[in-house]
Order: C-alpha cells, then sequence, then structure tokens
C-alpha cells in the first residue's frame, strides 16, 4: 500500500527530506488513524494531523508550499483507505496552528 503515489506538481517538495518525513507519517498506522479520525467526525483531515507534524518536524511544516503537498499527500492517503473527496477549502478548528482551511473526506 501507498507504493504509487504521484506527486504531480509536488515532486521536488516530495523528494525533500522533510517531504518524505511527512509521507511516512501521513501513512503510518498513527497518521492514518488521526486523518480517519477526524474525517469520521466530519472535520477536514488535516486538521487532525497539523499539530502533530508542527510538533514532530518543526516550522517547515508551515510553508505554503509544504502545506500544499501535505494536503495533496492527505488526499492520497484518503482514498486509498477509501474515503472520497467531498469539498476542499473547509475552515479549519482555529485551535490547531497549522491549517486554516483543508479538505473534507467521507467513508
Amino acid at each position: 500500500m501507498y507504493k504509487n503515489y504521484d506527486a504531480q506538481s509536488f515532486k521536488k517538495t516530495f523528494a525533500s527530506p522533510l517531504g518524505q518525513l511527512i509521507f511516512n507519517f501521513l501513512t503510518s498506522q498513527d497518521g492514518v488513524l488521526h486523518l480517519k479520525l477526524t474525517s469520521d467526525n466530519k472535520r477536514p483531515a488535516a486538521e487532525g494531523v497539523g499539530d502533530l507534524l508542527l510538533l514532530k518536524f518543526g516550522v517547515g511544516v508551515i510553508n505554503k508550499r509544504v502545506k500544499q503537498a501535505t494536503g495533496h499527500m492527505i488526499r492520497y492517503v484518503m482514498e486509498e483507505n477509501g474515503y472520497k473527496f467531498v469539498k476542499n477549502h473547509v475552515s479549519c478548528n482555529k485551535n490547531q496552528n497549522v491549517y486554516v482551511s483543508a479538505s473534507i473526506y467521507e467513508k
């Protein structure tokens, strides 16, 4: 699983050390669990991992291009786990520090 990810326009970010760390976390059992739980609660998936990414990998995750690439990775992970994209630009919880808006997925 997770072997067919095509980073498309995010190839450079994905290939970076930070991009690889983020992808490895998002595809880990813990990362997938956070994404699923947040989505199952009808919240943007990225909302569930934003602060974890910041804590684990530092302020580099706040970079706009990194956040965009992370969103792209999240969509791939969610679809690989049987979720489908529903809506983008949904406001995230103000209590987390990374994402202002992100996409909603449902089973």
